[in-house]
């Protein structure tokens, strides 16, 4: 699943492309992936595409928007005159499209395409009014956004200790505590802050939940600017893979040595996820 670095690569891809162009129309080749009334989708103007967590919304005139949840598997793949430009696609991104994966086709008025496919169909794109969008108890219930200006590490404690006596690799990845944060930067935030990702959240001092903010601040940013991870095949919207994990410290190099101190990169569970660390640097 695409993390928030993914997502906003996504965005930042599409929204050159799609800013000003007119829906002339959608086919629902699986009905279930779409949530709303197409008609009236059909005849608005894309306005602006923004992101909240792992969700893509997009702002449309007429007072309506699109929210885009990518799940594990789903695409988002632009399709115009001369440039085939794809989102979050498999290894068959390369085939001709729309293919057996492809899920809804918003063409525009310049015969241009979006196609949303979604091997197994566990993402969606949901319609809704604009002035809604807010009030959703799926985007209320999201924790603050950790690139936010407001975001400070006084309000990163306070989310964190909400869940004081669970493991900080656990609560850092509740969406509902901060939003937009996976395995992949969560284990490297906490390698970065060298603390132990099962150490208990009340057992963290306001040092170290400084040095967390900025692991977490810093982790991401690096995933933008180098457009995400390349895992399972993820590619930003030029269809060029991230290369975040290059620069990985910890995240998949279980029984390799740590960039900082040589000891073996080890692996454990935490919340059902694969979990990196290293048991020297991080205590």
């Amino acid at each position: 699943m695409p993390e928030l670095p993914e997502v906003e690569t996504i965005r930042l891809g599409l929204e050159k492309k799609l800013v000003g162009l007119e829906i002339k129309d959608i086919k629902l080749l699986n009905p279930k992936s779409f949530h709303g009334d197409p008609k009236l989708v059909k005849g608005q103007k894309v306005v602006s595409l923004w992101r909240k967590a792992k969700i893509l919304g997009i702002d449309l005139t007429g007072n309506l928007t699109l929210l885009i949840h990518l799940k594990m598997s789903g695409q988002l793949v632009y399709q115009g005159k001369t440039k085939f430009v794809g989102g979050h696609p498999t290894t068959d991104m390369f085939d001709n499209q729309p293919n057996k994966s492809t899920r809804l086709i918003f063409t525009f008025a310049d015969n241009s395409k979006l196609l949303f496919n979604d091997q197994r169909r566990f993402g969606w794109v949901k319609q809704f009014s604009t002035s809604e969008v807010g009030s959703l108890k799926f985007i209320e219930g999201l924790g603050p956004e950790p690139l936010a200006k407001s975001f400070t590490w006084q309000v990163l404690k306070e989310r964190l200790l909400s869940r004081r006596k669970a493991p900080v690799k656990v609560v850092i990845m509740d969406q509902g505590v901060v939003s937009g944060i996976g395995n992949i930067y969560a284990c490297e935030a906490l390698f970065l802050s060298k603390i132990h990702p099962k150490k208990k959240v009340l057992e963290l001092t306001d040092e170290e939940f400084k040095k967390l903010h900025k692991g977490v601040v810093d982790v991401l940013k690096l995933g933008i600017k180098l457009g995400g991870s390349s895992r399972s095949h993820y590619v930003n919207a030029e269809g060029k893979k991230g290369s975040f994990l290059d620069s990985a410290n910890v995240y998949e190099r279980k029984g390799k040595p740590c960039l900082s101190c040589k000891t073996p990169v080890g692996k454990i569970i935490l919340g059902g996820r694969g979990t990196f660390y290293c048991s020297v640097c991080q205590k």
